[in-house]
């Protein structure tokens, strides 16, 4: 016990050394974002590495992520106090554009200038100052599409799967969603102090929620339906995840352009063909039909009826 207690301490000390030696205080000359919206178990992961293999990029994870309140937060290079005083829980929206402080914020953000470990902690801090790109990953940021795309005017890619697909390979992966199997009859949205009262325009859709399968794909399709419904035609494009594994070549026709660069496509494959760190061994088929089509293993009637 003590010798794994010294191993993750040991860990944390190297991560801390290497983020305020290569990347807190590192002045970047160059830098062009590129946002990837989508939801959890929807593939966000293995786009968003294969992208930064392509451009040699950044990445921030996840800073839309509601995280618990770290201790000393002036000095604690974990801390995300800054993104957290908003408080604006699981699914993030602002109702105004012209919150001062949460235009303030995501203005220093974007121009990263706001550096944690818990954002920066899986781009390589070898060239995070000489990197062109920096690709940010969001699986909670679907209702702050249309505020980041008419403030910032970003590139930007709305990663689309299947919501039985993503329901299924959700409720199969460990224990992480017991909590949808067990409270799906009292989940609904939370409007927060700056959303005003967004989701109240969804209480009269909560009883199509009946089993955590059901949950899931209530989430997936109500925030890809705002997303698609506010897309900016001119900075963002539409990837699904099943053209991804199956028809590699148009996606990346598609990402292709939206980098306004050559990009390498035997990279893009290998990228592709890979597992991404997020899933778990032996969770993703190597048969491409035989991964696409997991669901329909799972999903059943019961899942969407009360009776």
């Amino acid at each position: 016990m003590k010798h794994k207690f010294l191993k993750f301490y040991l860990i944390k000390i190297k991560e801390v050394f290497s983020f305020l030696t290569r990347i807190r205080f590192v002045k970047i000359k160059s830098n062009k974002n590129i946002l990837i919206y989508g939801i959890s178990r929807g593939g966000t992961t293995l786009l968003a590495e294969t992208l930064v293999k392509l451009l040699n990029a950044r990445l921030v994870w996840e800073p839309l992520f509601p995280h618990n309140k770290s201790n000393f937060s002036a000095i604690n290079p974990y801390s995300v106090e800054q993104y957290s005083k908003f408080q604006l829980g699981w699914h993030p929206h602002i109702a105004s554009e012209n919150d001062k402080a949460v235009n303030s914020y995501f203005d220093e953000f974007f121009s990263l200038k706001i550096r944690n470990i818990r954002f920066y902690r899986f781009t390589n801090p070898k060239t995070f100052k000489s990197s062109n790109y920096t690709i940010h990953k969001f699986c909670f940021g679907n209702f702050m599409y249309s505020y980041f795309q008419k403030r910032y005017n970003f590139k930007s890619i709305i990663l689309l799967r299947h919501p039985f697909a993503i329901a299924a390979s959700s409720l199969g992966f460990g224990d992480n969603y017991n909590w949808h199997k067990e409270n799906f009859d009292s989940w609904s949205y939370t409007d927060s102090k700056k959303s005003g009262d967004f989701f109240k325009g969804y209480l009269d859709k909560y009883d199509l929620i009946v089993s955590g399968f059901s949950l899931l794909v209530f989430q997936a399709v109500t925030q890809f339906i705002y997303a698609l419904s506010h897309i900016d035609k001119d900075n963002s494009i539409i990837v699904y995840y099943e053209d991804l594994v199956q028809f590699p070549e148009e996606a990346f026709k598609a990402i292709q352009k939206i980098s306004d660069q050559p990009l390498d496509y035997n990279l893009f494959l290998r990228m592709l063909s890979r597992q991404s760190f997020s899933s778990q061994k032996n969770h993703t088929k190597k048969n491409t039909m035989e991964q696409l089509s997991k669901w329909k293993t799972v999903a059943s009637d019961k899942d969407f009826t009360t009776d």
